[in-house]
Order: C-alpha cells, then structure tokens, then sequence
C-alpha cells in the first residue's frame, strides 16, 4: 500500500514537473531564508545564558545629563570606582575591573631561531582573580588563586596559547615567556579552555591589574576601555549598591557640577541585557533587538510568501486533476482519504525543497558573510536546530497544503464524467486566491519601495556637499606605537616638507580628518555681557595648510598659527551661535575658557562642515593646532589628472620609507573613509535588495499559477472571441488586465505602509532625502511591469491555441 502511494506521487510529480519545479523552488528560497535567520537569531538570544547565577551579574555603566536635558549613557568608568566597589561598599560578591589594554606587537624567543612576532594582539584586560570567580572557566593549567597575583603574569586562553605556541601542548606554554611591545616580559601563569557558549565575556589575555589602578582616585576621566563587573551577594539588590556609589561620585564631583552644569551618575545593567544594550557595547559584540525582531518578520513573510505561493500554483492544477480526483471518488476515496493523500504530496515536496535549501543556505551564508554574527558558525544548538525543523516542515506542510486538500474534496464528480472541467470546483470563485496575490505583491511593494528610498539617501549620503572638498584625497595615519616614540617626534613635519618638493603632489596637510566617526570634544566657556554660556565644543588638531587642502571657506579672522600647545580657536557657524555671537567678525578677539580656566582667543570662523555622517547634525566644533599630537597626513592629488596618481603614490612610499625606516607604508583614499561611515547603511540596502529580490520572485510564481488556472477555465470563451474576430493582442490584453488590477491593489494598499516604514527609518538622518511621489511610481510602474512580464506568456500561449481544439466538445 505504502509502496504503491509513494509510486503514484512520484509519478504525479514528475508528470507535472514544471510546476513540482516551482513549487519545489519557491518553498525552497523561503525554507533556506528563514533557517539562516533562525541560526542568526538563536546563536544572539543564545548570549550570556550559560552563566552561573546571571542574575546577580551586572555592568556598571556611566550615565550623565547636561544643561540643556540631554542624556546619555557610556560603558567606560572612572578608576576611581574600584577602590570603595572592593572596599567601602556593602552588598558585594564579587568586584571585577576590566581595563582592556592593547599592545602593538607580542614576541616569542624560540631557542635558536627568529622569535615569533603577532602584531596587534586583541582582546587583552587588566583584572583581578575575581573575574575567574564569575566566569567559571576550566583551568588547563595553572592555579586561579595564584595566577594573577603578580604584575609580571599572564593568563592565556586555549586559542590564544595555541596561536603563540603552535608546536607544544598548551599545559606546556605554562612558565614560557612573552614579551609585549619589546619592552614588558610577562610569564604565562595559567591557561584556560575557551568558553563553548555565546559570552559578552571575549578576552583572550589576562593580566594582573596594576597597584596604581586599584587604589585611583580619578573620578573625574571616564574611558571607554575601563569596564567593571560585580556579583552581587546574597539578598543584595542592585539599588542598594548604587546608592552608595553615586553618594561617592557626588561627594567628588560636586564642584565641577555646579562649575560646568551637568551630572554625572552611575547605573547598573543585568547580565541579561548585556549583549543587546548598544549603548554600552564597548569592547563587547552586541546585536540590535529591533533588527533581530526584523529579520524575525522577514522570514515569516517569506515563508507566508512560498506557502501562498504553493497554494496558487496546486489549485492552478486542480481542474487539470479533476478526472483522477473523480476517478479515486468513484472508487471509494473518502474526503480524509483526499486530504491525507495531497498533505502526503504536499509534505514530499517540502523534503524536496528542505534538501534544495541546504545549497541555497550555503551559498547565502557567502553571499551575505557581512550580515553573519562572529562565531555563529562555530554555533551549534541541536536541540533547538532539530525542534526548528520539525516545526518548519509541519508548518509549511499544512499552511502549503490544507487549502488545496480541501478544494479536492470539493471537486464535483458528476461534472467530471460529463468533461466539464471547467465546473469540477463547484463554482468556487477564485476571491481567496487573488487575495493571496494581492498579499504577495503588497509585500514585494513595500521592499521595492523601500529599496528606491534607501538607495536615493545612500546616493544622497554620498554626494552632498559636505562642506569641504574631499575629492582626490589620499590620507596616511602613523601608527600610534610610532607617534609616542621618541625616536621618530617630528618626523611627520619632515615627511611633509620631502614630499612638497614634488610637482605630482598638489597640496599637503597635518590633522585628524574633517569628517569622521573619531573626536575630541570639551567644555569651553564664554562670558557675554547677559552671563555665562557653556557649551561642549568638538575639537580637530590642524596645521595651517589644511583649510586650505580642504577649502573649508573662511568667513572671518586669519588662519591658525601653528604651536606646541593650543592658544587658539577657529570656530564653526554653530559653535558662533551657540555662544551668541550676532556675526562672525562680532566673534574675533573674544575669549573662550577651557577646562585649565584658561583664556585662549578666537581667531577666525569657518563655515559649518560635517564632522561625522549625515546621521548626526553639525555640532559646535573648533579648530586648534597642536603640531607634536599631528598623525595624520593628508595629500591632495591633481584632480584633473587621475593617470599621474599611481606616481605619486610611489613617491609617497619611497619618501615614508626614507623617513620611517620598516613602518609599513598604507594608505586610504578619503572618498573610501567617508563610504565606510555608511557601512551599515549599505549592509541595510543590500539585505534589502535581496529580500524584494526573493519576494517579487516568489509572488511572480504564485501570479503564475493564477494566470495558468485562468487561462484553463477560459479556453472555450478565448476560442468564441477568436472565431467572431479578436486577435491575438486583444485577447492578451483581455486576460492580462486582471492581472493588472490586482497588482494596483497591492500598489495602493502597499504604499502607505511602506511610507510610514522609511519615514521612521529616515528619522535616524538628521540629513535625509524628501519622500516623493516619483518614488512610489517607479516602484508601481515596476511591479505592473514584472506582472505583465509574468502572465504574458500563459495569456500568449492560450490565445494562439487553435479555436477548433478549444471549442471541441468531448
């Protein structure tokens, strides 16, 4: 019985093989979509669930407020936090810095051969043996009590020993030696497995944390690299310990309070939001709710999308299935029998499309590695993956398959032995499929829209005038290791004075970028007539030729005088409002108060530029000059000339060699600088790009199918219209033009959706494209477009059937 139903599903399938094709293709796209986003949203919910007692783990971030209500919130501490945390404050476990620190170059001596060198190695924290306390690692060598109780210690992970000591066991890299920059030797005292969950916790590298930290009593500096941890004991509560914190911060910061008028305070995140707070993700991976629940509701739609899909495409071929359908009643089949035979089909077709997403899901997992989480290949839950897939196949297997199954059983015997197939449904009008339709292109409307919207603001990103001239920039950061070196102060003046003897150079500037995603920023002060206005002001570090190279327009005052330290400002058209200055000449001589109660004049205002990307608004920026903290060069290249660029390059190289001896000579064009500000915009738009791509596929095969069942059910009218005289393009247009009203539908229904969506979108520019009608009509005209496209060959092909064929009467 079994072997003889397998047989004849097999036979049905390969005899109706384009539309088992489809359907196999279609379940197959949506199938592959939603397990890569299944794996994505697992492997992050996955975060920080493994640790013991998480629930009494939190991160104790930095909050503050200005004058005027801003607030905010920073991951980096001040030090001064860790000696009352260890010693003063009631309710504590556990207390357990970690002050991340970063080394240029890490060195292994091997007996009688060239040492080992890692540049750059990540991932390396100060702490204290506490931290082995919260985070249960498995030793594999060493003594946890004892491994960080020396400053001259350093504890390894597995991964991190079998990187620097490839040829041993890693119990035996216990006692070896490691040399940091060429300077601190540290002995490797401990080594731990790698955690085998998803963990906020990364570090690679232990080191005991200096005395000097741990008895700071800077309250003052906060830094992005300084993260603390504590374990709460038992019945402590986290608002008891911040009580006492913040009564500390408040006794030491008082003054400057009142001074600079704002607040600082300090609260506490729970373990459990660790990997999904953004704005206290320094130093740590975190992941976007919002986006996650996104993807989440992409991969319903797609997997809606290839069900509705498959449901249009099976009732297209029921009238072609009435014959069989009404042979199996005659014969005894009972509606159940019907259902589970088609569920039967339905289920193998699924299997089929399970196997085709494993190729789709391979290559997409290339395709888009941007969008793949770190370490979510090396993730993998079995439990769950099992679960998801059982659930998958039994969700699509019924949604795909029951409403078809039971238009079966509506099939009407009768009709079929008279050869009127046309009539086997019973009259079922087709209001539920075309719905269906409608629901699919709605979807596709709406990411054909937003694709148009998000590429007009990425296009838009890229060409406004950003107040400066960046075109044919090429820039060179000395690396920080070279920069504090004595052994090389001054050699970047040098280097810019060798490389303006060159003709292929057009101009030549010192300072930190005009746009970018790093600054500097300070409180700075202004007496006026009516008071004081204070106002945060980002700084930029330049010499006197870089307005110049950028053609940043001076409105008023002269350029800056190069000096050791700053002793004067150029300030921009917001910084010129916000300390209430009516014109830009008002402003020259007047004198602003830095943070030393220093008085240092203003000596020009330059007009508003971007200083980050178009996310954010011009902010009240300064210009200063401080030539021995100069990093960064930037070179104009003619313009005009693009061929004479790889010259000049050259010259550029050999010249940094000259100059620095064994640096690594790299370079960036400042065009490419200002696109990566927008990485994840263009992530966003290539994600986009090929979900419309995947939606206006699957619902172009569910159109398909509808054009195919309409174009059966009317063979014997389009045979009438032939013989009185229509022709062929009439008759196209005939059958085309339904078609045509459903995809309007889905325009009108789709549009304000996906107007409301871009505009909350939009609303994170603080400079952003209009939304337009034009938008919303190439978007239309396309999706009319690829439906005429879809049905024109089945309304072709019924319209040159012979009208003799169409109208013989079995």
């Amino acid at each position: 019985m079994l072997k003889n139903y397998i047989k004849t599903t097999l036979r049905h399938l390969w005899r109706q093989r384009l539309f088992t094709v489809l359907n196999v293709l279609g379940l197959a796209i949506g199938i592959s979509a939603s397990w890569i986003i299944y794996r994505m949203v697992d492997y992050e919910f996955s975060f920080d669930k493994k640790h013991p007692d998480s629930e009494q783990i939190f991160q104790i971030v930095s909050r503050a407020s200005s004058s005027d209500g801003t607030e905010g919130g920073f991951a980096g501490i001040s030090k001064g936090l860790l000696s009352p945390l260890l010693n003063d404050i009631s309710g504590l476990k556990a207390v357990v810095p970690m002050y991340y620190r970063y080394s240029e170059i890490a060195s292994i001596n091997q007996d009688q051969e060239k040492p080992l060198n890692f540049d750059n190695p990540e991932k390396q924290v100060g702490t204290l043996s506490s931290y082995f306390e919260m985070i249960p690692y498995k030793w594999l060598a060493g003594d946890s009590k004892t491994a960080l109780n020396a400053p001259n210690k350093v504890v390894l992970t597995q991964s991190r020993a079998q990187q620097y000591f490839p040829d041993m066991p890693v119990q035996s890299a216990l006692g070896k030696t490691i040399i940091y920059d060429d300077t601190l030797s540290v002995v490797v005292s401990g080594i731990v497995a790698d955690l085998d969950y998803p963990s906020s916790f990364d570090a690679q590298e232990f080191f005991a944390i200096s005395s000097q930290d741990l008895i700071s009593d800077d309250w003052d500096e906060k830094n992005s690299a300084n993260l603390l941890y504590i374990k709460l004991a038992k019945g402590g509560t986290p608002n008891a310990v911040l009580k006492q914190l913040n009564t500390i911060n408040e006794s030491y910061n008082k003054k400057n309070f009142e001074k600079y008028n704002y607040r600082t305070w300090y609260d506490a995140l729970p373990l459990a939001d660790k990997h999904f707070a953004v704005e206290y993700g320094s130093n740590t991976r975190t992941a976007n709710k919002n986006v996650l629940y996104g993807l989440i509701g992409i991969a319903v739609f797609l997997i809606a999308l290839a069900c509705i899909n498959y449901i249009n495409l099976s009732t297209a071929q029921i009238p072609q299935r009435a014959k069989e359908i009404g042979i199996r009643k005659t014969l005894g089949s009972t509606p159940a029998m019907l259902i589970n035979r088609f569920l039967g089909e339905t289920l193998t077709i699924t299997l089929l499309a399970i196997l085709l997403s494993f190729l789709f899901s391979f290559f997409a997992f290339r395709l888009f590695s941007d969008f793949i989480p770190e370490g979510m290949q090396d993730f993998v839950n079995y439990k769950g993956m099992i679960v998801f897939g059982i659930l998958l196949i039994a969700i699509v297997t019924v949604l795909s398959g029951i409403y078809p199954a039971w238009l079966i059983t509506r099939v009407q015997t009768v009709n079929v032995l008279k050869g009127q197939a046309e009539k086997t449904m019973g009259g079922i009008r087709f209001n539920l499929r075309k719905s269906l339709i409608v629901f699919q292109f709605v979807v596709a409307q709406i990411f054909i829209i937003s694709a148009v919207i998000i590429g007009q603001q990425l296009r838009y990103s890229l060409n406004k005038d950003f107040g400066f001239n960046h075109e044919a920039v090429l820039t060179i950061d000395v690396p920080f290791k070279i920069h504090i070196n004595e052994e090389f102060k001054g050699r970047l003046s040098v280097l810019k004075q060798e490389l303006e003897k060159h003709p292929e150079i057009t101009a030549i500037a010192l300072g930190e970028l005009p746009m970018s995603d790093n600054m500097m920023a300070t409180i700075l002060t202004y007496q006026s007539d009516t008071g004081r206005i204070q106002q945060q002001v980002m700084f930029k570090n330049i010499d006197t030729d870089y307005i110049d190279l950028y053609n940043i327009p001076l409105l008023a005052g002269r350029n800056l005088q190069e000096s050791v330290t700053t002793r004067e400002y150029i300030i921009n058209e917001v910084a010129l409002k916000a300390f209430g200055f009516p014109t830009p000449e008002s402003a020259i001589g007047k004198q602003l108060t830095n943070y030393n109660d220093k008085n240092l004049p203003i000596t020009g205002v330059v007009r508003d530029f971007h200083e980050f990307s178009l996310k954010s608004g011009i902010e009240p920026a300064a210009f200063i000059s401080e030539k021995n903290n100069f990093r960064t060069l930037n070179i104009k290249l003619p313009a005009s000339q693009p061929d004479q660029w790889e010259k000049a390059i050259q010259i550029i190289e050999t010249e940094w060699k000259g100059v620095y001896p064994g640096v690594p000579f790299e370079y960036k064009f400042y065009d490419e600088t200002i696109a990566s500000l927008y990485q994840q915009e263009r992530n966003t738009s290539k994600l986009v790009g090929a979900a419309t791509g995947v939606t206006i596929f699957i619902s172009c095969l569910g159109l398909f199918g509808l054009a195919t069942l309409t174009a059966f059910q009317r063979t014997k009218e389009i045979g009438i219209r032939k013989v009185l005289g229509a022709t062929v393009a009439g008759i196209v247009k005939t059958l085309s033009k339904d078609f045509v009203k459903l995809v309007f539908i889905a325009i009108v229904i789709a549009s304000p959706i996906a107007w409301w969506a871009m505009d909350k979108w939009l609303q994170d520019f603080a400079y952003r494209v209009d939304i337009q009608w034009w938008m919303f009509a190439i978007a239309g005209v396309l999706a009319i477009l690829i439906a005429l496209f879809t049905v024109s060959s089945q309304a072709l092909k019924a319209a040159l059937v012979n009208p003799v064929d169409s109208l013989r009467d079995e």
